[in-house]
């Protein structure tokens, strides 16, 4: 089984992303926080991040591009998720494998997520 980490602060979304894509066999795995992601095992990645920009104590889109610039993590598709960035806010400052607009369609977001994969 493939193994996401999310990473949404809104308890309601996060919540309904962990039902779906676990019903969908996946792994996942999820954080509300920049901070409760920085205190993941490290020693596990994961197939896929999926991540929100606008977090309590950061950007997602600033961490993309961390993970893009660590060797460990540099082979592993990230996705973004935002209610108010676009693809272009993103141009320079991380290459995410793919973006998608809140609020989203799940079937769109399973086929983003399924192409990432492959």
């Amino acid at each position: 089984m493939r193994k996401i980490f999310l990473l949404e602060d809104d308890e309601g979304i996060r919540e309904v992303l962990e039902i779906l894509l676990t019903s969908e066999d996946y792994i996942v795995e999820s954080f509300a926080s920049i901070a409760e992601f920085r205190n993941r095992d490290t020693s596990t990645l994961p197939d896929l991040y999926l991540f929100d920009v606008m977090l309590p104590d950061g950007s997602g889109i600033a961490l993309c591009r961390e993970l893009k610039l660590n060797s460990d993590d540099e082979e592993v598709p990230v996705i973004i998720m935002s209610a108010h960035a676009s693809l272009g806010d993103l141009k320079g400052i991380c290459e995410p494998e793919n973006f998608i607009s809140k609020p989203f369609d799940i079937s769109e977001l399973l086929e983003r997520i399924q192409s990432a994969l492959v």
